[in-house]
């Protein structure tokens, strides 16, 4: 059985990748805590975040500072979020729990998964990542289709920025045993390897020994213009969702970064409305 903990991973480098603790951050670990009512919420950290929103929710954690791991089994890390990647599958090997990334919102209590050994949403990957903007504006205006009709999308793997694991899970076990082939130097080819495909792999080796949840589960809308527009632009609701994941590389620029209480209050859009419940 899955324990009521849930972990939180953040400052893996001393710039925080360009990306400070904001109120995107706030929100994940407020609606994770509200939803889900956890016994524990560890956040794990090399280095402590600072600011208005670090504040507000610090009391609210198990703090856990840790020395980001420069290699595993002879092979560097050399991006730091290879070294989270290695971190939140050690955490759920030691204590069991939810990890989530810190781009997400929680929807509904993830309780339905509790009585797995281990579970982890499946990932489109959308036919375009990045729409032109008059192709955009033609198909978001096309009321009586949803996101799905454009997207092209097909699942390419299982994404690891929501799993839920019992300790030492045989999957969990095995996924990190398969670091001893990892590769990637960076940004390349085989930048999502280990995070995304070869759980995949995993997986089809090894049905019994995990629950996979549906792409509407965790990880929709999906990371293209249209995904972020139907999140932080238009309204919808997305009823398979018990998470959504905001899938940060490609909306911090323009969307997270700018995030305001008062623009949660004021403009009514998927994600908005789902954070206003958990500001104070």
């Amino acid at each position: 059985m899955i324990p009521g903990i849930f972990h939180f991973i953040f400052g893996m480098s001393p710039d925080f990748g360009g990306k400070p603790f904001s109120l995107v951050h706030y929100l994940a670990i407020r609606s994770a805590i509200d939803v889900n009512q956890p016994k524990t919420v560890f956040f794990h950290y090399q280095y402590e975040p600072k600011g208005e929103w670090w504040n507000k929710i610090k009391p609210f954690l198990t703090l856990n500072q840790i020395e980001a791991p420069q290699s595993i089994f002879g092979n560097r890390l050399y991006h730091v979020a290879h070294q989270s990647d290695v971190v939140r599958l050690q955490m759920l090997q030691k204590h069991g729990g939810i990890y989530l990334d810190l781009d997400t919102i929680c929807v509904r209590p993830l309780s339905p998964f509790l009585n797995a050994s281990f579970v982890i949403g499946q990932q489109f990957k959308p036919k375009y990542v990045f729409y032109d903007h008059h192709l955009l504006r033609i198909l978001t205006g096309l009321r009586r289709m949803n996101a799905e009709a454009f997207t092209g999308a097909k699942v390419e793997g299982l994404c690891n920025a929501v799993m839920l694991s019992e300790p030492d899970s045989e999957f969990v076990n095995r996924w990190l045993d398969s670091y001893h082939s990892f590769r990637s130097k960076g940004r390349d080819q085989y930048w999502g390897e280990h995070s995304v495909f070869l759980p995949q792999r995993l997986a089809d080796e090894n049905p019994g020994l995990l629950t996979i949840a549906g792409p509407y589960a965790f990880h929709y809308p999906v990371y293209n213009r249209l995904g972020m527009t139907y999140l932080f632009k238009k309204k919808r609701y997305f009823s398979k969702a018990y998470v959504h994941h905001l899938w940060e590389s490609h909306s911090w620029d323009q969307y997270l970064q700018h995030l305001t209480p008062e623009k949660i209050k004021s403009e009514d859009t998927t994600y908005n409305l789902l954070a206003r419940r958990f500001l104070d």
